[in-house]
């Protein structure tokens, strides 16, 4: 619409000012549009009457108003009305501009804007008038629209644009005169004077309003339409929920970042006992960790707690010829539903031929690597579920898996360097943490001495020369035979003293993570104490072939534990024949007690019922009384301090050498 300037008032200097403006309209109509150069057209013609009308009243001094008895009409006839002034009585006709309104089919209330600009005050009277006529008007005005839409249909129908175009003409003339008509009813119902009312109009006819005016019906209030309104408040709920999204996001990123900042800080062991090692340790009460110590250092949170479920296999890479590695994932996909220690192990439950066995193995690879874990495990000769495993599973299969368990972990916040000795299979906890203290960027020093039979066998050895030229605080000894088709230029023969001395510099001050068969453990544990590393500093855990252990005499105690299972998983390598007895009292049954089985497996077989859930240590279902003797436990993570103080055993991890009398 076009904004301008324009005040109307009586008198020749107004009207040529009115002219002038009204052509710059007519100007502009050809870029504006039809609409728009009709209205201009129509108001020049406006303008163009009130000058005659004013001319003619200079000629006539004596006229009472601005509309004289010689007025022409548009038609080139003179109406009625116009004899008429606009001072007449109030009890005839509206004045000489009233009568111009009451013509529809010719020109005349083109006089109604100058005629209405002048009179001060519309009696009541004059409104109804007014009012009547108006409404007269639209009647007609909407026949008049009604004929122009039905022969602009037909024009249309039969194909004739120059009927449709005068058609659509006159349907916009008719809309031009109903909106001035309607104004006039609006202005009069609201009592405005006859200058506004006249002022409306015309406003109407040149498409001309106020800001005001085009939202009156529209106001949401204080000015802002409810389409405004409307529109802002959908804005504001939409950037409400990306700010609540972005929040969540975040609050998640937080959230995991913290769970893996929690884990490098956490202890590697749960609460020890001065009086018994800790799982999967064959130091004895001496090398235990402190209470004091343990009491200093944060709780273990998410990494300490126990999961049970399935996950799928969802890759198998071969490591050496007999040792493959078991890549797991959540079914679903994402993360891990459970958050790990480096060293920590699960427990798999498979069943072979109708029967549920279950072993434990050390996950392989990083604490700081959630979408999936790796166990690495070895084929034992005789090994019932690793040969199942490297002999039956494959990618998309889905094993059942209990854990993580295990305190034989590394985190970097236990000492400010570390030195790893491994033997075989044993690297597996010890590449763990290597892989996650890499992933954390940790700055200490990390020693690795390892020792294999032959180079066929050495583990991850790819790996760990990559590893070695990334991170300039890993520092790899190893020693083995070299096998025919490979290459190698390192040392040969076991781990000696000398080779640790010269492999690791102020071995005496740093702590020392030993893992592999029984038989090496006991050497090394030996050649470490001779070297003067304190055996408070000594963290060990056993990995051999999947037979009971049998500790060797005077260390065998009631609640102590050495580890047994299968390779990749916590074993002795000792096994006899069956030399002592069981005794269960509630049952008054007696049974052999081989050295391989547990006291869960020996009730079993005798017919005692014992209650059992995961038979891997960790729920604690199986708990017995053991009245007489002494016994090893593979995990007895499941016992508290006040279990152990009353004599309780895990049967489903208990084995023992020794005769026993258990409450069962």
């Amino acid at each position: 619409m076009l904004g301008l300037p324009l005040r109307c008032r009586p008198g020749l200097s107004a009207l040529v000012v009115l002219t002038s403006q009204l052509a710059t309209i007519a100007a502009l109509a050809s870029d504006i549009g039809p609409g728009v150069r009709y209205a201009a057209g129509q108001a020049a013609q406006r303008v163009e009457l009130a000058q005659a009308q004013d001319d003619h009243a200079a000629h006539h001094p004596g006229a009472s108003g601005p509309v004289g008895d010689a007025a022409p009409q548009p038609g080139g006839s003179a109406g009625p009305g116009d004899r008429h002034a606009v001072g007449a009585p109030s009890g005839g006709a509206v004045p000489g501009m009233m009568d111009g309104m009451g013509g529809m089919m010719g020109r005349p209330r083109k006089e109604l804007y100058p005629a209405l600009m002048d009179m001060p005050v519309l009696s009541a009277e004059q409104r109804s008038n007014l009012e009547v006529q108006a409404r007269e008007r639209i009647t007609a005005e909407g026949d008049r629209l009604t004929r122009a839409g039905t022969d602009l249909r037909h024009a249309i129908a039969g194909g004739d644009v120059a009927a449709a175009d005068a058609a659509s003409r006159r349907l916009r003339e008719s809309l031009n005169a109903l909106q001035s008509d309607v104004v006039t009813l609006r202005s009069l119902r609201e009592g405005k004077p006859a200058r506004q009312i006249a002022q409306a109009w015309f406003k109407s006819q040149m498409n001309i309003s106020s800001q005001r005016d085009a939202t009156d019906s529209d106001d949401g209030g204080l000015g802002v339409s409810w389409f405004h309104a409307t529109t802002m408040a959908l804005l504001v709920l939409f950037a409400s929920a990306m700010l609540a999204v972005y929040v969540a996001r975040m609050r998640r990123a937080n959230a995991l970042v913290d769970r893996l900042t929690r884990a490098a800080a956490a202890p590697a062991v749960a609460v020890p006992l001065a009086s018994a090692p800790a799982v999967g340790s064959l130091a004895g009460p001496a090398e235990a960790m402190s209470s004091q110590e343990a009491n200093a250092r944060p709780p273990r949170a998410e990494a300490n707690r126990s999961w049970k479920g399935k996950l799928r296999i969802c890759a198998i890479y071969q490591e050496t010829p007999n040792v493959k590695t078991f890549r797991l994932q959540s079914p679903g996909g994402g993360a891990m539903p459970f958050a790990f220690l480096p060293g920590q192990f699960l427990t798999y439950a498979i069943e072979i031929d109708g029967k549920a066995v279950r072993r434990s193995y050390t996950i392989a690879s990083s604490a700081a690597q959630t979408a999936f874990v790796e166990t690495t495990i070895k084929r034992e000769d005789g090994g019932l579920l690793s040969d199942y495993m490297h002999g039956h599973l494959k990618q998309g299969d889905l094993i059942e898996v209990a854990g993580p368990s295990g305190v034989f972990t590394f985190t970097g916040a236990e000492a400010d360097s570390v030195v790893l000795i491994g033997g075989g299979v044993g690297i597996t906890p010890l590449m763990a943490a290597i892989r996650y203290l890499s992933d954390i960027a940790w700055p200490g020093q990390i020693y690795l001495v390892y020792g294999a039979q032959t180079t066929e066998q050495f583990i991850f050895r790819d790996e760990l020369e990559y590893l070695q030229r990334r991170m300039n605080n890993l520092h790899v000894a190893a020693t083995m035979v070299r096998a025919a088709g490979t290459s190698w230029m390192g040392s040969e023969g076991q781990i000696t003293a000398e080779f640790l001395t010269q492999a690791v510099p102020d071995l005496a001050r740093r702590r020392v993570h030993l893992c592999g068969p029984p038989g090496m453990m006991d050497a090394l544990r030996r050649t470490l104490i001779g070297l003067g590393v304190p055996r408070e500093q000594i963290r060990t855990e056993a990995f051999g072939p999947a037979r009971g252990a049998v500790p060797p005499p005077g260390e065998i105690a009631a609640g102590a534990q050495r580890p047994e299972g299968e390779a990749g998983n916590r074993g002795a390598a000792v096994v006899g024949p069956a030399t002592a007895t069981i005794r269960f009292a509630r049952s008054g049954k007696v049974a052999a007690l081989p050295p391989d089985k547990s006291v869960l497996e020996v009730a079993e077989g005798a017919g005692v019922s014992i209650d059992y859930s995961c038979r891997a240590g960790v729920c604690g279902v199986c708990k017995t009384h053991l009245l007489q003797g002494n016994v090893t436990m593979e995990v007895q993570d499941a016992l508290t301090a006040d279990d152990k103080a009353s004599g309780l055993i895990l049967a489903c991890q208990a084995k023992s050498v020794g005769d026993l009398v258990v409450e069962a």
